[in-house]
Parts: structure tokens; C-alpha cells; sequence
């Protein structure tokens, strides 16, 4: 029987949009034949759609396993959920390494105190913490002025300039700058697109004295009275009627709808109100006029994925909006609603 002592473990932080989900894709696909690998993902907003943007195929992935945290940060209410659904993954999957991807409003360093505690002690052995950021957010005031933004690159011991192929030389120039105020060294950053970096770099070792920062603290507030994160599969709970949950806190405001699986969206109308909407992040898997699909809105441009048939017979209609400003939900939820196609 294989012992489960010292499992090789990576964060993987960044801020909304800086492209974790797509890094962790790439790394799961190019990941060694033999190994297994688990992946524990966390979202601020409550209703879980990062789980099923890492496996698009609907399909059991050979050595890879996922498992979801919605409902709040995973060191929120002592990491209950969080340590319930890794313990979940651990004992149902027994894997050679396990990437774990906080919320992007997260502050990184109650995560990694978390799962360095005398409690995964024998259990974990925690590598290097990677911190994804697209080099535009150094030219936005917005995200500059924001504790869990620093907070995530202060933490970093490997920084992953990413999305070099959409970035200009004034956003380049302000990573750049960055670096150089901070004196990061050359094997500390890697400039990539689309999130490709070679797995071998997980192995770097973690900062030392990486957990004596000063945690932050932070509060949350469920409008659904729900616990502070809920443990689920990549599987959705199936509901018969439209549902809406929504939750505040310091760091942002989430709001999302369950709706049922054989409502149908206008993909044309779908589309047109999501590339016009004025939020930073939209995450939707969602029934259109033209099949089942991923939509996935960072910053000002929204991708829409076709999913396939094996995904889709899983699957029911769900979409999250997530902003760092309060949003009028009834408004939003109208304006969804207005997509549906006449049937």
C-alpha cells in the first residue's frame, strides 16, 4: 500500500483574470505519465464553475482528480471545508503531487499557513508558492491599491508574467519596474502566454520564513446565510427552478444563478450582454441555441468554449459574476434572463 507522507504540494495564486485556471490546464496536461495528480480549487462566489473550466472533456482524466471549495476563502471558518475536501482528494486519490488554487481575492498567506500547520506537517510537503499576474494590473491604480494584490506577490517564490502575447510595452514596462523595486532575481520570475511553463519548476523550493508575514484579516457576508465554503464535486447540484445566491466581502461581491438544465440561451444575446457588461469577471457553463458551452470573461473580452457531449450530460446552466464593486443583482438577473431564446 502506498504511504501517503511528504506529498509535493504547489499554491497557485493570482488576481482575477490573470489566467491560474489556464496554467494549472496546461500543467495537468503535461504533468508526468505515471503520477497522479489532485487539484483543490476554491472560489469566492458560491456556486462553482472553476472545476468544470479544468475539465472541459467531462471525462474521468487519467491521474487527475478535482475537487471544488465554493462559498468563501479557504482559510474561513478554521479551513474546515477546505481541509475536509483535501482530506477527501487525498484518501480517494492518493496522489503524487496536489496544486491547490485559491480565490484570487484571497490572502495568500493564511492559506499557506493552513496547509504548512503541525496538523499536514508529515502529510505535505509544501514547494514553491506561484503567483500568476498579468502585467496590465500594474497599471491599474485599482489593483495596485488592493492588500490581497500585494499581499500574493510579496508571498511569490516563483512570479509568472503572464499573457505576454496581449500585453503592451507600457504594461511590460511597469512589470518590469516592479521587479526592479522589489529586486527579484531572474529564476524568480518566468514570462510565459497562456500559462505554459514547464511542471519541472513546481519542484523550487519554498521561501523559509515565507509564513512569518503578518496575516491579514478579513470578514464575509453570505446574503444566503450559507456556511463559510461548501465542499462539492465537479458534478453541480441539479435544481428545477432558478436559484440566485450572492456574497460580499472587504476583497469583492459575487453573485450567481443556477438555472435549469433545459433552459436554453441565445448564444448571439448571451454573448452581446456579457461583452457589454462593466465587471472585471464572468464565469458561466451555461445551454445555448447552439450547444452546451464555457463562457469566460477576463477583463474586457469574453472567450466562449464548446464543451463536449460527456460534459454537457453532467452539467445544468450556471453563471457568476464577480466584482470588487457592490452590483444591482436584480438588474443583472433581468438582463440574463432577457438571453433565454423564445421557445
Amino acid at each position: 500500500m502506498k504511504k501517503l507522507q511528504h506529498i509535493p504540494t504547489n499554491i497557485i495564486t493570482g488576481f482575477l483574470g490573470s489566467g491560474k485556471t489556464t496554467l494549472i490546464r496546461h500543467l495537468l496536461q503535461h504533468k508526468p505519465t505515471h503520477e497522479r495528480w489532485a487539484v483543490l480549487v476554491n472560489e469566492f462566489g458560491e456556486i462553482g464553475i472553476d472545476a468544470s473550466l479544468l475539465n472541459q472533456t467531462g471525462e474521468q482524466i487519467d491521474g487527475i482528480a478535482v475537487k471544488e471549495v465554493a462559498g468563501g476563502c479557504m482559510c474561513c471558518a478554521t479551513g474546515v471545508p477546505s481541509k475536509v475536501a483535501l482530506n477527501q482528494l487525498i484518501r480517494s486519490h492518493k496522489p503524487d503531487r496536489i496544486l491547490i488554487e485559491p480565490t484570487g481575492l484571497a490572502h495568500p498567506q493564511q492559506v499557506l499557513s493552513l496547509f504548512t500547520s503541525a496538523e499536514y506537517e508529515q502529510l505535505l510537503d509544501v514547494q514553491a508558492t506561484l503567483c500568476v499576474v498579468d502585467p496590465w494590473c500594474f497599471t491599474q491604480e485599482k489593483f495596485l491599491e488592493l492588500p490581497a494584490f500585494h499581499s500574493q506577490l510579496q508571498l511569490a517564490d516563483l512570479l509568472i508574467c503572464n499573457k505576454l502575447d496581449k500585453a503592451s510595452a507600457p504594461e511590460l514596462q511597469a512589470f518590469e519596474d516592479y521587479c526592479e523595486q522589489h529586486r527579484l532575481e531572474t529564476h524568480q520570475v518566468i514570462k510565459t502566454e497562456q500559462g505554459k511553463i514547464n511542471w519541472s519548476r513546481l519542484n523550487s523550493p519554498r521561501k523559509v520564513d515565507s509564513q512569518d508575514t503578518c496575516l491579514a484579516t478579513h470578514a464575509h457576508t453570505d446574503t444566503n446565510q450559507a456556511s463559510a465554503g461548501s465542499v462539492t464535486s465537479v458534478k453541480p447540484l441539479l435544481v428545477t427552478e432558478l436559484v440566485h445566491k450572492s456574497s460580499s466581502s472587504e476583497a469583492g461581491h459575487s453573485g450567481g444563478w443556477l438555472l435549469p438544465r433545459h433552459w436554453q440561451f441565445d448564444q448571439d444575446k448571451l454573448h452581446t450582454w456579457v461583452s457589454q457588461l462593466e465587471v472585471p469577471r464572468l464565469k458561466a457553463v451555461v445551454n445555448t441555441d447552439r450547444g452546451w458551452c464555457l463562457i469566460n470573461r477576463m477583463r474586457d473580452t469574453p472567450s466562449i468554449e464548446t464543451i463536449s457531449d460527456a460534459q454537457a450530460q453532467q452539467e445544468q446552466n450556471r453563471l457568476e459574476i464577480i466584482s470588487p464593486e457592490p452590483q444591482s443583482w436584480e438588474t443583472l438577473q433581468a438582463q440574463l434572463l432577457a438571453c433565454l431564446s423564445q421557445q
